[in-house]
This record gives structure tokens, C-alpha cells and sequence, in this order.
């Protein structure tokens, strides 16, 4: 008698599990669907039948063994989710997809990273070439300045010689210039020829001449070439008379 109990109070539990699913996860009895309450009619207990409460008829009776009970509920166990061999296959399944595309990305990884290390080779050689053509330059830019400051030694040297000749020439200039002007003074001294009763006072007392007979020394000091006593001096006598 017990053991119908059992039974029957299993049935019910397991009867119920389909409305559970119905409200999608929710609890029985829980605030967002309300499920089907069956009640038990102890009264039936022998005949298996149940009483809804919407509705009063009467299931068809129920006679079932023992053994046919228990593989009715393994069926039912069964459905209520997957088994655990399922659960291990869908994640072994999952498991080795993730382990797919891990293994796919990891190969991207790895062209990346050749790609990659590929293009570092070739900064690292452009930079190499790049030094030494810096290297080149630098020494063709040493080379010119030495030879820059070759040319400007020289110039230097050029420019003093220039100097020298100019000085040289200014020198030269100024002693011709000295002498064309003594010569225009030796073309400008006026002369005079002696008379019958000159002297060098009287000359020098001349108008034409200084105009002050004391001036005389001047005409003698000028003309000592010709005069050896200023008191004696000779008719036709040319003297030169300076300024």
C-alpha cells in the first residue's frame, strides 16, 4: 500500500515537471505563471486516477507493474535535460572549437609576427645603409671644408700680395706724382738775363721779380751754380728767379 503511495506521489511530481518547463525556468507556483495544482483523491488511489480542478471526469484507470513504473521513470528522468555524456560532448565539442579558432588565430599571430619581423630586417638594413651613406657624406663634407679652407688660406694670401701691390703702386704713384710736380715747378721758375748795371738788389727790387731789393739772397742762393761773388755778375747772365 505504501509503495502505491510512492508511486502515484511520483507520478504527480514528475507530471508536474512539464508545467515547470511550460513557465520557462520559473519556480512552481511562482509569481509569473501559475501552473495546472493537481490534487490527489486518496479515495482512487487503487484505480490510479486524479481529480483536476477545472475538471471533475475521471482518468482512465492506470495499472502498471513495478518494473514498467520505474522505466517510465527513467524516460521521464531522461527528458527533464541532457545526460552528463551529453553535456561532456557538447562541451568536448565547444572545448575543441575554441581550441580551432585558438589555433587559427595563433597562425595569424604567427604570419603577423613573421611579417613583422621581416619588416624590422628591413628597417634595421635601410637603417644600416642609411648610416653609412651619413658616414659617406660626412667624410666628402670634411673633405670639402678642408679644401674650403685651403682655398680661403690662399685667398687670404692673394689678398695680401694684392695689398703689397697696391701699396706698392700707390708708392710709385705718389713719387711720380712728387716728381711731374717739381718738374712743372722747374717749367714755372721765370728767369732773367743780366744787364749793363744790374745787380742783385736791383733785380730783386724789380716789379717783375719780388719787388724788394732785400729779397737778393734768394736770387743769390738759387743761382750759386752761376754766381761765386753775389757782388760780381756778368752782362747776358741767365738767372733763374724762384717763387
Amino acid at each position: 500500500m505504501l509503495f502505491g503511495i510512492s508511486v502515484i506521489l511520483g507520478i504527480m511530481f514528475f507530471s508536474s515537471v512539464p508545467c515547470m518547463a511550460g513557465n520557462e525556468g520559473y519556480f512552481f507556483g511562482g509569481p509569473s505563471e501559475r501552473a495546472i495544482d493537481v490534487r490527489l483523491d486518496l479515495n482512487k488511489i487503487n484505480v490510479g486516477s486524479y481529480t483536476a480542478p477545472d475538471k471533475e471526469e475521471e482518468a482512465a484507470p492506470v495499472k502498471k507493474t513495478t518494473s514498467e513504473r520505474r522505466r517510465w521513470f527513467r524516460r521521464r528522468k531522461v527528458k527533464e535535460g541532457p545526460t552528463p555524456a551529453e553535456i561532456t560532448r557538447t562541451k568536448t565539442e565547444s572545448a575543441l572549437e575554441s581550441s580551432k579558432k585558438a589555433s587559427v588565430s595563433a597562425k595569424k599571430a604567427e604570419a603577423i609576427a613573421e611579417t613583422s619581423l621581416e619588416v624590422s630586417k628591413k628597417a634595421e638594413r635601410t637603417a644600416i645603409e642609411a648610416l653609412n651613406c651619413a658616414k659617406k657624406a660626412e667624410a666628402a663634407a670634411n673633405k670639402s671644408i678642408a679644401a674650403a679652407n685651403r682655398a680661403i688660406e690662399a685667398a687670404n694670401k692673394a689678398v695680401v700680395n694684392t695689398n703689397n701691390a697696391i701699396d706698392k703702386i700707390n708708392g710709385l704713384a705718389e713719387k711720380l706724382r712728387r716728381e711731374r710736380e717739381e718738374e712743372k715747378k722747374r717749367k714755372e721758375v721765370k728767369t732773367y738775363r743780366v744787364k749793363r748795371g744790374d745787380s742783385l738788389i736791383t733785380i730783386a727790387a724789380k716789379p717783375s721779380v719780388y719787388g724788394n731789393g732785400s729779397l737778393w739772397k734768394k736770387l743769390f742762393n738759387a743761382n750759386r751754380d752761376k754766381i761765386k761773388n753775389p757782388n760780381i755778375i756778368h752782362p747776358g747772365l741767365l738767372l733763374k728767379i724762384p717763387k
